[in-house]
């Protein structure tokens, strides 16, 4: 005859392993998904990146940091330069009043039309020795050349900086002596130069700006993909969680 008690425990047993069977199974089940979520999040992530360097915001907004970079590189560069100049050099320069065919003038004029904002056509050089160059040995032009702002100088003034840098040689030629005169002429080139890279870079934000705008409607489909795909990566994570959360209470159940 079959003992009950033997028979009670046998079956205790039973379901015991029963139980734990179960419980391994559903583990196996929890791991397989969390496996999966993990690898939807890291797609998701890989997905969003891709999206974030193709969409055009991204590129632009890039490059448009790079030309203030560039701005903002050149500007300290030309202001080295000009705290450098002896502007009282500009002095020894041997032109009279009457002597119209120096190209020197030109240099003159610009500085008249982009740093004084005066017409260039007004300029005589008598008054322009006068009141820039003897007046406290050309510091406020030395100034000017090295602190104002040109990045919205106008696309003639842009025209006619590269117009002066042309008669760069032909200027530096004919006012060679002395030699320190002819160094500060050069080191002023160099600013000239300066101001034209930055205008240049200046008219590329401008453009970058206008593509910025017109490509609106392809920024913002970018935009809503990003928007699906970090929604996606949410949901998952939060998924994750509840799992982690609910394998963590079996934990405590089993120990206890």
């Amino acid at each position: 005859m079959n003992d009950p008690m033997a028979y009670s425990q046998q079956r205790a047993q039973t379901e015991t392993n029963s139980i734990g069977f179960s419980r391994s199974l559903e583990n196996l089940d929890t791991n397989s998904l969390k496996e999966d979520l993990n690898k939807s999040i890291e797609l998701g992530r890989k997905k969003r990146k891709q999206l974030t360097l193709d969409n055009p915001e991204f590129n632009i907004k890039q490059e448009i940091e790079d030309q203030k970079y560039n701005i903002k590189v050149q500007t300290i560069i030309r202001r080295g330069i000009a705290d450098a100049l002896k502007m009282q050099e500009l002095l020894k320069l041997k032109v009279s009043a009457k002597d119209n065919n120096n190209p020197v003038h030109s240099l003159f004029r610009w500085c008249m039309l982009i740093l004084y904002k005066e017409n260039p056509e007004i300029y005589n050089w008598s008054e322009f020795k006068k009141k820039v160059l003897e007046k406290d040995n050309g510091q406020d032009l030395r100034n000017r050349l090295g602190y104002q702002s040109v990045i919205h100088i106008t696309q003639l003034e842009g025209e006619k900086t590269k117009y002066l840098l042309n008669l760069k040689k032909p200027i530096l030629e004919q006012n060679s002596k002395p030699e320190e005169l002819q160094w500060v002429l050069l080191k002023i080139f160099d600013i000239v130069e300066i101001i034209y890279k930055t205008h240049e870079h200046a008219k590329k934000i401008n453009q970058l700006v206008d593509d910025l705008l017109m490509q609106e409607s392809k920024i913002k489909q970018y935009q809503e993909e990003i928007d699906k795909v970090n929604q996606e990566i949410q949901v998952a994570k939060t998924s994750l969680k509840s799992l982690e959360s609910k394998s963590l209470n079996d934990d405590e159940i089993v120990q206890e």
